[in-house]
């Protein structure tokens, strides 16, 4: 033994189970039935009206040039009955919009809803879908996704103590716009006309549960 060396605790973490899916689409409404009006509580694109440009709002929506998801803090979780555990994920849309005048607007949701842009359904109402049980709406001043997982949808073991973490990962986004018909949807009474603008957002999600173990080594501190 190296006379130097002493005992050093680590804390490792060690992952024992591991929920992954593709493609989970976070920015979605609820669909609806087109007859009834009845909630279907499966998903579909958001519908966007944006404020068409130029003084007379002449101008609509040409293209979708880019989005950008920001996370606004950490992804927060809780563990329901020691048979589910929910994923709570806060976040802001920004678009870069092009007009067929070609001219530009960064749109930023949810703040500009009512602004520059109006939806087709209350967001502040929780959006719902059962596959598995996933939510989105609008709270203060974000959009705040949820999703509820099983345990038994882990691959692995889910500690039955709840002496774990959760570390939640979204990555790899990707989003589809499909731009719709002008109509007298926007924003202002009467409303003014503005271009419908179909809009999902997806990330691949991965959820590990850790616990932390602690080990001992020989070593040096520096």
């Amino acid at each position: 033994m190296h006379k130097d060396y002493k005992p050093v605790n680590l804390i490792i973490k060690k992952t024992k189970a591991r929920f992954e899916e593709k493609d989970v689409q976070i920015f979605f409404q609820e669909k609806r039935d087109p007859v009834t009006g009845q909630r279907l509580q499966t998903k579909e694109p958001v519908t966007l009206f944006i404020n068409n440009a130029g003084p007379f709002n002449e101008f609509p929506v040409e293209c979708i040039q880019d989005v950008k998801v920001k996370f606004v803090g950490k992804p927060t979780w809780t563990c329901l009955c020691g048979n589910r555990i929910r994923i709570t994920v806060p976040f802001k849309v920004f678009l870069l919009v092009q007009f067929a005048d070609n001219s530009y607007d960064l749109i930023t949701l949810p703040d500009d809803i009512g602004v520059k842009v109006t939806t087709l359904y209350d967001l502040t109402e929780k959006q719902i879908s059962r596959s598995i049980l996933q939510t989105m709406q609008i709270v203060g001043n974000v959009f705040v996704y949820t999703i509820t997982i099983p345990v038994d949808d882990f691959t692995g073991v889910v500690p039955a103590d709840t002496l774990f973490t959760v570390v939640t990962r979204l990555r790899n986004m990707t989003w589809n716009a499909d731009i719709g018909a002008v109509c007298f949807c926007g924003t202002s009474s009467p409303p003014v006309p503005a271009t419908t603008v179909d809009l999902a957002i997806f990330f691949d999600l991965i959820v590990q549960v850790v616990v932390e173990d602690e080990l001992t080594v020989l070593g040096e501190l520096e």
